[in-house]
């Protein structure tokens, strides 16, 4: 399925240099994950159990063989100090702990309408109508988790996603990962679709996403004068 020049920027080590172990890229490559992801921890500065548990299942998801090719990704995206709980809710499309703990975090929160209509939004694309009913509403779901997660810290989440440019530049890290989480998510149903259209419709998600955070701030500022 891998497009030739997918992983041009972003290749990891693959699951037999990993049995190998002569891999010294790949264990530099893991000490570095390890120690951003005790900074994120620090940074974090909220609920230390909490905290722990969310970079546990990090952990726990590198551990596994099937996803070493998603190192350097989730390595980089950790790096760049993006909440915790947007990293997990990026996983939680094939991963059952980061699921299990999206859901957690958001049993206490209110169904955001504004992030519903986000969702149905993004999935009119010509792309996606022609998939499976069930994998449709799953990606929906994983969309609008990730909306409603990043609800949670919108201003935290814009300080992370955008590079401080005249530009205002949206982070490719993030996408890049979603984007291959996507993939492979279509992959374990023997779905195959391009991965720029992939890429495409993420960085669609990830504008949409800013757009419906800077309004929440926006509100939230106007509530406060």
């Amino acid at each position: 399925m891998s497009e030739q020049g997918d992983f041009e920027l972003f290749s990891g080590p693959t699951p037999s240099e990993k049995k190998e172990g002569s891999d010294e890229k790949f264990q530099e490559e893991m000490k570095k994950t390890q120690k951003a992801i005790k900074q994120l921890q620090k940074e974090e500065g909220q609920a230390k159990g909490h905290d722990s548990n969310l970079a546990a299942i990090i952990v726990q998801f590198l551990a596994d063989p099937t996803n070493t090719d998603l190192f350097l990704l989730i390595s980089r995206v950790v790096a760049q100090n993006i909440p915790s709980e947007l990293i997990i809710a990026i996983l939680s499309l094939i991963d059952k702990n980061a699921h299990k703990e999206v859901k957690g975090l958001l049993e206490t929160s209110k169904d955001s309408e504004s992030s519903h209509e986000m969702a149905l939004a993004i999935h009119q694309k010509d792309d996606f109508k022609t998939l499976p009913p069930a994998q449709k509403k799953a990606i929906d779901n994983w969309i609008l988790d990730l909306s409603k997660i990043a609800g949670k810290k919108p201003h935290r989440i814009l300080e992370t996603l955008i590079i401080p440019t005249p530009q205002r530049q949206l982070s490719p890290m993030p996408i890049q990962l979603s984007t291959f989480i996507l993939r492979k998510y279509l992959a374990q149903h023997q779905i195959d679709l391009e991965f720029e259209t992939l890429r495409d419709f993420m960085q669609g998600v990830f504008v949409e996403l800013v757009k419906k955070l800077e309004g929440l701030l926006e509100g939230q500022k106007k509530l406060s004068h």
